[in-house]
């Protein structure tokens, strides 16, 4: 999920013309834009753990869950004082990918949001990574054309 935000971030920085190309993405060009917002991750992430960020690894290490967490935190995807994504800003980023499908994301926002909320998530990390792998999981089963990132 966190790799569709970061590519739409690039999309909107690079322009129209290369959203096509955008849909493989090399792991070190993402790495490279997310590395500015690490430096006061805690615990501190290591190259192994933004690989598994952006390979989307289910069974991820704990350091990467808490990755994804610093990360939404910074771009403020969660609602003040919960542990729910801000269906609004997160689709505001995504709609760069998918500007014909604002009512679905916000459908399938609110699903996972609701998807933690009845698992009992509570703990930061584990609520960010259950997060996206709802979020990938739902775009997949919808065929969501999601951009492939290259090793």
């Amino acid at each position: 999920m966190f790799h569709l935000c970061v590519a739409a971030f690039l999309i909107s920085m690079m322009g129209d013309v290369l959203a096509d190309e955008m849909m493989t993405l090399p792991i070190g060009m993402l790495i490279e834009g997310v590395e500015p917002f690490v430096q006061d991750c805690d615990p501190k992430p290591e190259l192994e753990h933004m690989e598994e960020l952006f390979l989307n690894k289910e069974d991820a290490q704990q350091t990467t869950k808490c990755l994804r967490h610093c990360l939404m935190a910074q771009f403020e995807l969660f609602k003040e004082g919960d542990t729910a994504v801000e269906s609004e800003k997160l689709v505001g980023f995504m709609a760069l990918l998918y500007p014909e499908k604002t009512d679905e994301l916000n459908e399938i926002v609110d699903g996972c949001n609701q998807r933690n909320k009845d698992m009992g998530l509570n703990e930061m990390c584990e609520v960010a990574h259950s997060f996206g792998m709802c979020m990938l999981k739902e775009m997949q089963s919808r065929e969501y054309e999601i951009p492939i990132v290259e090793q």
